[in-house]
C-alpha cells in the first residue's frame, strides 16, 4: 500500500514537473506553441539562422550557409564550424534541438510547421524575417528563447540606426530610381515587393524594374533595350549567386558584374553608368542586400543609405558597421577591414 502511494505521488511530482518545465508562447504566426522553460539549442531553416545566431552564437545546432573562405574572418567561427544541414526529418532528430525555427512567408507555412511538429515531437515557431518587422521578431525571439540581454541590444541597435533610415528617407522629396543589376551581365532583377529588393524598398528609393516578383529565388530576366527604357539614376550591382562569391578571386579570372557594366558599350548609354553611379554591394561574409535575405540586410541599409543619399543622411557608416558586425557576426572589425569590403 506504501508503496503504491509512493509511485502514485512520484508520478503527480514528475507530471507537475513536466508541466512547470514548460512555458506556452505565440509565435509570428499567431500559433500557441508549449516550449521548454530552457532553450540551449535551436534548429532554423535557411533564413532565421542567421537571425538566431545573432541572439547567441553557441545556440545553433545547425547553420544553413557556408561561408566562404575570404569571408570567415568577418563571422565568428561558432557559425561555420556547425554542421550545414537543412530542415530533414532525420538531420533534426540527430541535433536534437529545444526548438525549431522556421520562416513564416505566407498562410500555408502554419500547416508545414503544425505538420512537422506533430512528426517530430518538437516545438516549431514561425518567424517573420522581412525587414519591416525586425523589431517585432528579435523581440518574439528574445522572449522565446529566453534571450532578452541580446534581443534588447540588438533592438536598441534598430532603434537608433535601422529604423530611422526608413523614416527619414520617407521624407525626402526626390528620391533617386534605381536598378539592382543581377547576373554576369546584369540583365537579371528584382521588382519592388520581391524578398532581394528589401533594402531598396525600405529605404523609399524608386526601383524601376517593371517586372514580375517571381518566386523566392528571384532573378527575373530583362532586356539592356528595357534598361535603356527606364533609365535608372543609379544602378546597383548584385554580390553574386550564391552569397558572397568571393568577389576579389573571380575579379581576377572574369570582369564582376559592375566592371563588366561599367566597360560595355551598350551599358554607356544608361546615365547613371556615364556618371559613374553604379554601386557594387559588399559580399562579406555575406551579401549586403540579399543572398541570402536575412540580418545582412541590415548592413546593406547602412551601406546603401550613403551610396543613395549621401548629404541627406548624415551618420557614421563605420560606426553604425562596426556595431552591426559585433551584434550579428560577433566579431570586431576595423575602419581598414570595412574599406577592403566596400568596393568604391
Amino acid at each position: 500500500m506504501k508503496k503504491t502511494v509512493w509511485i502514485g505521488c512520484f508520478l503527480i511530482l514528475y507530471l507537475f514537473g513536466l508541466e512547470a518545465a514548460t512555458r506556452e508562447v505565440t509565435d509570428m504566426a499567431g500559433r500557441r506553441v508549449s516550449i521548454p522553460q530552457t532553450v540551449n539549442r535551436v534548429f532554423t531553416d535557411r533564413f532565421i539562422s542567421l537571425m538566431a545566431f545573432a541572439l547567441d552564437e553557441n545556440m545553433l545546432c545547425n547553420v544553413t550557409f557556408i561561408v566562404p573562405d575570404v569571408g570567415r574572418k568577418y563571422i565568428s567561427k561558432a557559425y561555420y564550424n556547425k554542421p550545414l544541414a537543412e530542415t530533414n526529418a532525420e538531420e533534426i532528430l540527430k541535433l536534437r534541438p529545444d526548438v525549431i525555427l522556421l520562416s513564416f512567408l505566407d498562410d500555408d507555412d502554419r500547416e508545414t510547421a503544425d505538420r512537422m511538429q506533430a512528426k517530430l515531437h518538437i516545438p516549431v515557431l514561425l518567424v517573420k524575417f522581412d525587414l519591416s518587422k525586425y523589431r517585432e521578431a528579435y523581440a518574439f525571439l528574445g522572449l522565446a528563447l529566453n534571450r532578452p540581454a541580446p534581443a534588447n541590444q540588438i533592438i536598441a541597435f534598430l532603434d537608433r540606426y535601422i529604423i530611422p533610415l526608413n523614416e527619414q528617407t520617407k521624407k525626402i522629396a526626390v528620391r533617386p530610381t534605381v536598378y539592382y543589376a543581377e547576373g554576369n551581365r546584369g540583365l537579371n532583377t528584382e521588382a519592388a515587393g520581391s524578398l532581394h529588393s528589401q533594402v531598396i524598398d525600405y529605404l523609399h528609393a524608386r526601383n524601376v524594374a517593371q517586372v514580375k516578383t517571381g518566386n523566392i529565388h528571384g532573378m527575373a530576366a530583362v532586356s539592356i533595350e528595357q534598361v535603356l527604357q527606364w533609365q535608372p539614376d543609379a544602378i546597383v550591382a548584385w554580390s553574386g549567386f550564391p552569397a558572397g562569391m568571393g568577389l576579389p578571386e573571380t575579379a581576377k579570372k572574369e570582369l564582376t558584374t559592375r566592371e563588366y557594366i561599367l566597360t560595355d558599350a551598350v551599358w554607356q548609354r544608361v546615365a547613371a553608368v556615364r556618371n559613374k553611379k553604379v554601386y557594387q554591394v559588399p559580399a562579406l561574409p555575406f551579401g549586403w542586400i540579399d543572398r541570402p535575405p536575412s540580418v545582412n540586410c541590415l548592413f546593406g541599409v547602412l551601406w546603401l543609405a550613403k551610396q543613395l543619399y549621401p548629404e541627406a543622411l548624415p551618420f557614421d557608416l563605420n560606426a553604425a558597421l562596426k556595431e552591426c558586425f559585433r551584434l550579428f557576426y560577433h566579431v570586431e572589425v576595423t575602419d581598414r577591414d570595412i574599406a577592403s569590403m566596400i568596393c568604391i
